[in-house]
């Protein structure tokens, strides 16, 4: 066990990683960051100078870094989903473990590749599946657990991905096609939600699942009438449209907007120079999003067996309103019923003895996620990653390669369902 502060290298310094990187500038007793590796020069040194890197700890590629002797604990690996497993293999290979942002891998052979050199080098990979650690899931685990609704007969889950991060990172956004970014909407976008319904399940492993999924909303015949290919250059209807870019990303910012200066490199500009930026033709986000050539689905859903004969399901909605994570459990004893973003669920139980045959307890997690985008989770595990880095025992939500390779096994296997038509196909 280790008292001095953990040393961490930051790997791909975008959005993600600095979440995770700046709890060790409110907690520099337990952690601090060390290192940092980016293809982006102007990256490297926002983190230089955040962080207090030395100039020698700063690298342009991980060939860099594991070019020289190991300086530090962990590695927080940040990078987009196609350079996940090519840039954790040289790390794990040169000592360290690795907090990996998910989904850890695009496709099975990379994932077993993953998973191999994880356990020769027996170093340790913390998968960043953050919703295990929101109030709201570890609570209805915690009554599965406990079997307050006796066994699980059925799970049913839903993401509704609202318009505007629906439009933001996966239509006109580096998620928009597999080609870009290594893999689909199911596995970029919902491997959390898989990973939660897999987690709830408890070693109750999937052994079939069947899928189906298209290009619903986001295609040409569907855009409104006379609407052009640009928004701010050559649509007459922009004004009206939901999709407007000037609308969304100008005048009625959502949180999601950061992403986009970030991602086209200019961060810190006026709001006409943003009208100038958008004005181009050549910006990606200024596309109708009607007109994006959409490679990856804007719906899915899913049905999977269990090895006990339980079901779940689970559907992912591109465009919906607002954001909104659902879930329904039904059990031999009981139910559970809630939404995510309201920070409470209700647990129905059976009894012939109550008022309607059964009892009802608003469980209310809302001090401890206090409207927090991931209840938490964010900050929560980092300091699981400092606690095992530690030597020490994480927590039950912790995400390990092994755990976490049912839930991708299980989106991976989905694909090729639904590549199939929605064919059944065994897990």
């Amino acid at each position: 066990m280790s008292s001095r502060p953990i040393r961490i290298i930051i790997v791909g310094m975008g959005v993600r990683s600095m979440i995770y990187a700046r709890e060790a500038l409110a907690h520099p007793d337990l952690f601090q960051i060390v290192g940092v590796v980016d293809v982006n020069p102007e990256r490297v040194q926002t983190a230089r100078k955040t962080f207090g890197i030395p100039e020698e700890h700063c690298f342009s590629s991980v060939a860099e870094l594991v070019a020289v002797p190991k300086f530090a604990d962990g590695v927080i690996n940040g990078t987009m989903d196609q350079q996940h497993v090519p840039t954790s293999l040289p790390l794990l290979r040169h000592g360290y473990d690795i907090l990996l942002e998910k989904p850890f891998a695009v496709n099975m052979y990379e994932a077993e590749q993953l998973l191999t050199c994880e356990h020769v080098t027996d170093r340790h990979i913390m998968v960043c599946h953050v919703l295990r650690y929101a109030p709201f899931y570890r609570r209805i685990r915690e009554i599965l657990t406990a079997g307050e609704i006796g066994r699980v007969v059925d799970i049913r889950m839903a993401e509704q991905v609202s318009y505007f991060h629906e439009s933001v990172s996966y239509v006109r956004g580096k998620y928009a096609s597999p080609e870009i970014c290594g893999s689909g909407m199911l596995l970029s976008k919902s491997c959390h939600d898989i990973d939660i319904m897999t987690w709830l399940m408890r070693g109750n492993d999937p052994v079939s699942v069947s899928s189906v999924g298209n290009v619903f909303q986001f295609k040409p015949e569907m855009a409104p009438e006379g609407a052009g290919n640009y928004c701010l250059v050559d649509c007459p209807v922009e004004r009206t449209c939901p999709y407007s870019a000037r609308c969304l990303y100008i005048e009625h910012p959502q949180r999601w907007t950061g992403n986009i200066w970030h991602d086209i490199g200019y961060e810190e500009i006026s709001e006409e120079e943003k009208v100038a930026v958008l004005s181009d033709p050549e910006n990606p986000f200024s596309r109708c999003a009607y007109r994006c050539n959409l490679q990856i689905v804007d719906h899915q859903s899913m049905l999977v067996c269990f090895a006990d004969g339980a079901t779940g399901t689970f559907s992912m909605n591109g465009g919906s309103s607002a954001s909104g994570r659902h879930i329904h459990i039904t059990g031999t004893r009981g139910e559970i019923y809630g939404i995510f973003e309201e920070e409470c669920f209700k647990v129905h139980r059976i009894a012939p003895d109550a008022p309607g045959g059964r009892t009802t307890e608003v469980v209310d997690v809302s001090e401890d996620q206090h409207g927090n985008a991931h209840g938490g989770g964010d900050q929560a595990i980092i300091h699981d990653f400092v606690t095992l880095l530690q030597g020490r025992e994480p927590s039950p939500c912790c995400t390990t390669l092994d755990d976490s390779m049912t839930g991708h096994r299980l989106v991976f296997r989905a694909e090729e369902s639904r590549k199939r038509n929605g064919a059944m196909v065994t897990v």
